[in-house]
């Protein structure tokens, strides 16, 4: 139910469904797309109020993963800094005074340091030790990194690492993907298509989706013209779809496939393209 492999995604789930979630958790992965994701998930779990979480379906999982969570925190880099550093001042002004007070909505307030490394020098990873050493209940870090040793020893003795695997992509692989998003497409269900897309965290993952996404749609073309198929996603969708939305829809395709050969952020990108599709597929 995420944009992870299985390996990845049991190691998430398993964390959040224990209900013992550490206060401090080490993310770490090749993939910053892919660790930014595992993260937002962790953070979805930990705000989650429903038996089994994520639910993806509660509000609280929506505005996780919609980044508007009032209990998430992302920490930026300070403005009046070039080098993406978040200062000492910044950090304890604006984050850690502000922790001691009660979440908004959950039961648990959530902070996702984003590349902590390189955000927080050693003397804010230090200054963030007392916190960590003795956290409220109420409190959860997150920090993600390409690799964890790059963080203090102090920092790391005292959190939970995950490390993420990368998985090679099959053919079969890509053609449950791209069955994932027509479904996605053709739900009523508005949210389920965003959250097939959001899951798509990694770059390769996701060209290859698009790519035999595509495919499907040459396929329900092929069909208008009346060539028969026996794919039941291409089924489902030109029975919902005339062929001008199929043709529009491998227009916006195409665009984001063109976009991943730019430095282009994923979760923006998945974004833009669930929108399109909206678009596409509900307007009259």
């Amino acid at each position: 139910m995420n944009n992870l492999n299985r390996d990845n995604e049991s190691a998430i789930l398993g964390l959040i469904s224990s209900r013992r979630i550490p206060h401090t958790v080490i993310i770490e992965s090749a993939d910053k797309d892919e660790r930014d994701s595992a993260a937002l998930l962790l953070a979805a779990g930990a705000v989650c109020k429903a038996d089994e979480r994520p639910c993806m379906s509660c509000t609280a999982c929506k505005k996780a993963m919609e980044g508007i969570h009032p209990d998430i925190f992302v920490p930026e880099p300070s403005k009046n800094l070039k080098s993406g550093i978040l200062s000492l001042k910044d950090l304890r002004d604006n984050y850690l005074s502000q922790m001691s007070i009660k979440p908004n909505e959950a039961d648990i307030k959530v902070y996702i340091f984003s590349e902590a490394d390189k955000l927080l020098r050693e003397d804010s990873q230090n200054a963030l030790l007392k916190t960590i050493e003795e956290p409220p209940q109420n409190l959860l870090f997150i920090f993600t990194v390409e690799s964890s040793k790059s963080l203090l020893l102090t920092v790391r003795s005292r959190a939970r690492i995950i490390t993420l695997r990368r998985s090679e992509i099959t053919d079969t692989d890509s053609e449950e993907l791209a069955a994932e998003i027509a479904g996605g497409i053709v739900s009523a269900h508005e949210y389920d298509l965003l959250l097939t897309l959001s899951r798509l965290s990694d770059k390769d993952r996701l060209r290859a989706a698009l790519t035999a996404f595509t495919e499907m749609l040459r396929k329900a073309l092929s069909f208008y013209s009346g060539i028969p198929t026996s794919d039941e996603s291409v089924k489902r969708l030109t029975r919902k779809l005339n062929r001008s939305k199929v043709i529009a829809l491998t227009e916006a395709t195409n665009e984001a496939v063109s976009r991943l050969k730019t430095n282009v952020n994923i979760q923006l990108l998945t974004t833009w393209l669930s929108s399109q599709y909206r678009r596409i597929t509900w307007q009259k």
